[in-house]
């Protein structure tokens, strides 16, 4: 079965890539998950500017009466206001997140070119695929409001009805247990996009409609392969990202403790210049944790992206991206890190695409 054989085949070809280590396909590689795997920035934020900030005057030792009058300033704040600011950093997240995952569904194209020729250009292969990209953002984005709308419109009928407690915790369950299986087909479509389908419009210069039309017939006739990949899959995720989560883990904290102990000692010793220079020191730390990040998941990313191509091309021959990879890891060829640098036959500016 070539769903089982490939795992094999996917380690060789993924060490034929990666070893022996070329740094500086490593970085760029890294960067390029980082986007793929959807990492993202979170927001660090102070629990309380107070505890930061320390108070300019000493604390009385009892309460006044005037602190009685003026604690309860932000109570008074106009609720128009709060509203307002609420609404602007709402749409200043969402706004951050659609640019982020935007980004995303561009990297997956630079990724796959980038394991199919075996080098990186970062910016070349995100000019050929600025197209594609946005046909990729726009296809998740309607399966995933798809995905929501049956499950977001039955809990806002349950509440609309004002059934009796029993009644509604009945059909919460229900609405659960469809989550949960609108979820998971959810999860398979995405993962049969990006794995299957994108390569499918790199490779013919398709839309995404186009590319699961011509990847459905593949599918359906091959039905056992990718349900034993879809196991496999899920199984080998489990156990390699409990792994990699132990090597990040060990990571960060060989970078984050001596980061934290060089801030430690210029706040004690500068004070607010410390305070000054720790900033620098922590986006400098921050960009090392996310390059960690990005070493521990690109070699396992690189595996799975490998390991789905080879299965691909084994279902259909016409929709091989790796002939030479496939070639070398079974039949002893040419060294396939070297095949003309090139998209598919095409310049990087030939945007041809067939359509959604």
């Amino acid at each position: 079965m070539d769903a089982v054989d490939d795992l094999s085949d996917a380690i060789d070809v993924t060490r034929d890539l990666l070893v022996p280590v070329r740094p500086w396909l490593w970085i760029k590689l890294a960067i390029v998950v980082l986007f793929v795997a959807g990492a993202g920035l979170g927001s660090v934020v102070p629990a309380d500017p107070g505890v930061l900030t320390g108070p300019d005057e000493p604390l009385p030792q009892e309460p006044t009466d005037e602190e009685f009058v003026t604690e309860p300033a932000l109570e008074e704040l106009p609720i128009e206001e709060l509203v307002v600011i609420g609404l602007i950093i709402a749409v200043v997240l969402v706004g951050l997140w659609l640019v982020f995952r935007l980004l995303s569904a561009i990297a997956e194209f630079v990724f796959i070119e980038s394991l199919r020729s075996g080098d990186v250009h970062i910016r070349r292969y995100s000019r050929a695929n600025l197209g594609r990209g946005l046909r990729l953002f726009v296809f998740r984005l309607g399966v995933a409001f798809l995905a929501a709308l049956p499950v977001f419109g039955l809990l806002a009928a349950v509440f609309v009805t004002g059934d009796s407690p029993e009644a509604v915790l009945g059909s919460l369950l229900s609405i659960g247990l469809l989550g949960l299986v609108l979820g998971i087909i959810y999860g398979i479509v995405m993962r049969f996009t990006s794995e299957f389908v994108a390569p499918i419009m790199l490779l013919e210069s398709r839309g995404v409609v186009s590319a699961w039309r011509r990847f459905f017939p593949t599918l359906a006739g091959n039905t056992g392969e990718y349900v034993v990949y879809v196991l496999l899959v899920w199984i080998l995720q489990l156990v390699l990202n409990l792994a990699a989560g132990l090597m990040t883990l060990v990571g960060v904290l060989l970078v984050v403790i001596p980061f934290g102990i060089l801030v430690l000692v210029l706040v004690i010793f500068l004070a607010e210049i410390g305070l000054i220079l720790a900033l620098p020191i922590g986006l400098v730390a921050l960009v090392a944790v996310l390059l960690i990040i990005g070493l521990v998941q690109m070699p396992i990313r690189t595996y799975f992206q490998y390991y789905a191509l080879l299965i691909l091309g084994d279902t259909n021959p016409d929709l091989d991206l790796i002939p030479e990879q496939r070639e070398a890891v079974r039949d002893g060829g040419d060294d396939p890190s070297t095949p003309p640098d090139t998209l598919d036959g095409r310049t990087e500016d030939d945007e041809d695409d067939r359509g959604w």
